[in-house]
């Protein structure tokens, strides 16, 4: 079994504008702990989105959670504040945790197990365990789960291409491409997980600034038609 890739701890904040630092900020300004609903009313992200975000953060010492006070019987409700003077977010952190995570399946990388891993965790949450997923799905789950990771991803209008900016792993890459190696495993394992025929065609690494360009295979859409070789004008005796 191969042994999970950690790397070393980089401090910084999460990328300003993206749904992580929505939900820390939200923590921070609270004069009280919050629900999950409050968050979801602060941020206007969807629930799953906002538990995926307190997961992670909970694991870098961002953020806590403490159980509602309440006299009446029956399980209190878990609320979450922000930890004063917590532990920097890292992405690399959140990677790592995805990472030492995934039990390595046979004949596949760590990077594809983590995406496997991270497939699952949202099928789980969106549409119930072993639940199938279309195309449309599996493309908006990947955008969601690399959101969770700190990169700030958008699609085409078609849906077959994810643009990945804001990248928290830009300064390593432009060193080392092995991390823009380990992403794409963790995308190929993600939409094999999920098995919506959705696939990676390839990945454009920093195509401008530190923007890269994931390029999808889906079944339900149709490959444009390639274009036809110009044809040369009659000659007098042809015509």
């Amino acid at each position: 079994m191969s042994e999970p890739v950690a790397f070393s701890a980089a401090a910084g904040a999460p990328e300003p504008g993206t749904t992580q630092r929505r939900v820390l900020d939200l923590l921070h300004n609270a004069a009280d702990p919050l629900t999950v609903e409050a968050i979801v009313r602060g941020s206007g992200l969807h629930a799953n989105t906002v538990r995926a975000h307190l997961a992670l953060l909970g694991e870098m010492g961002l953020v806590e959670s403490v159980p509602e006070p309440r006299r009446r019987p029956g399980r209190p409700r878990l609320l979450y504040r922000a930890v004063p003077h917590g532990e920097p977010t890292d992405p690399y952190r959140a990677l790592a945790a995805e990472l030492a995570a995934a039990s390595t399946e046979p004949g596949t990388t760590p990077g594809e197990a983590a995406g496997r891993r991270l497939a699952r965790t949202q099928r789980d949450k969106q549409v119930g365990e072993g639940a199938p997923v279309d195309p449309e799905t599996a493309v908006a789950m990947a955008v969601e789960g690399l959101d969770v990771l700190g990169f700030h991803t958008t699609t085409d209008p078609l849906g077959d291409r994810l643009y990945l900016a804001q990248c928290p792993f830009a300064d390593l890459a432009r060193q080392d491409r092995a991390i823009c190696r380990l992403h794409r495993e963790m995308l190929g394992g993600f939409f094999g997980e999920l098995d919506a025929g959705v696939g990676v065609r390839r990945l454009d690494i920093f195509v401008k600034d530190d923007l890269c360009v994931v390029h999808l295979d889906r079944p339900d859409l149709r490959p444009a038609p390639s274009p036809q070789p110009a044809q040369a004008a009659p000659r007098p005796w042809e015509q």
